[in-house]
């Protein structure tokens, strides 16, 4: 057998049994953490190529061992959520000025630190939009405000975000735009929270794009729109709320575990283009074709409609 046909097996394997461990709940996996290690991948295939070529024994058994070698290492480290690892920081300096230049990298100091956002809230807002772009953090948007939007980012890493807003008309875009700080952590400890609110006076439409992470979004107060989602190796946990009449919601992930949480009165469909997920939607009809609806889905006044798009990720609708 050839080493690229062993190698694809292996990972294949390793990918689906994590999942299926987690959803019984026999293990807790930090995809988060090891989402940092992803160009060990790019290693793993280069060294299948090379040896793909020859049909050696030897070529085949040295493929196997790094391959399982590499991935046991990043199940240990995936099951170490929680736990104190060693401090590697390999620093890079962004060249752009700004607070966080001034901190003494020297001293590997742990501190947490917090810096706040806002954005006031203008009479006659009647529609707003929010872009959020990030990598490895955990986001969490719940409460209301009076300003339009307020955002409090708290760890022991410098936040480099950038809050911008556009005015046209009665509509206001609101850019939370986390900047690249050209450095590589391999930081257990490591920590970026961001706490968000939003005033529930205006219509919204939500754009999150974010790599590894955790996105937790009680949406349940505010009158949703549009709500697209775009992630790597994350977690989101979304709540809609029945302030609207419709409600689109389209989640595009690569391995992830997504959970939405919907109130019983509304009527939803579901439409899935995904490859080796997991789907679990309660009290959901399946129509075919990857098509899911409620039973009140014609009938009601108020409608959510999601899209799902995306590769082995855990997906769970569920009502309230």
């Amino acid at each position: 057998m050839k080493s690229d046909k062993i190698f694809w097996g292996i990972l294949f394997v390793f990918v689906g049994g994590i999942f299926l461990l987690e959803n019984f709940g026999v293990i807790d996996f930090s995809w988060h953490y090891v989402w940092r290690f992803w160009p060990v991948i790019l290693i793993l295939m280069g060294v299948n190529i090379l040896f793909s070529r020859s049909n050696s024994k030897i070529g085949v058994l040295v493929t196997v061992i790094i391959t399982v070698l590499t991935l046991g290492l990043l199940t240990f480290k995936g099951l170490q959520k929680g736990q104190k690892h060693d401090h590697w920081d390999f620093g890079f300096s962004d060249g752009v000025k700004d607070g966080w230049d001034n901190r003494d990298d020297d001293n590997n100091n742990n501190t947490d630190s917090t810096v706040n956002y806002q954005e006031a809230f203008e009479d006659g807002t009647n529609h707003a939009v929010l872009n959020i772009k990030g990598g490895a953090a955990k986001y969490i948007l719940s409460s209301g405000t009076s300003s339009l939007f307020t955002a409090n980012t708290t760890g022991n890493r410098r936040p480099f975000y950038v809050l911008r807003t556009e005015k046209v008309d009665r509509t206001t875009t609101v850019n939370f735009i986390a900047k690249s700080s050209k450095t590589i952590h391999f930081d257990g400890d490591e920590s970026n929270d961001i706490t968000m609110s939003l005033n529930p006076l205006p219509t919204w439409d939500l754009n999150l794009t974010m790599g590894a992470g955790k996105a937790d979004f009680d949406l349940s107060v505010f009158k949703m729109q549009n709500i697209n989602i775009k992630g790597g190796a994350a977690e989101f946990d979304v709540r809609l709320g029945d302030l609207s009449k419709l409600v689109n919601l389209t989640a595009e992930t690569g391995i992830a575990d997504v959970t939405i949480e919907i109130p019983t009165g509304v009527g939803c469909r579901i439409k899935t283009a995904t490859g080796l997920s997991s789907k679990s939607f309660e009290d959901f009809i399946d129509k075919g074709n990857g098509n899911y609806e409620t039973s009140n889905y014609n009938s009601s006044a108020k409608k959510i409609n999601i899209s799902f798009k995306g590769g082995l990720s855990d997906i769970k609708v569920k009502r309230y």
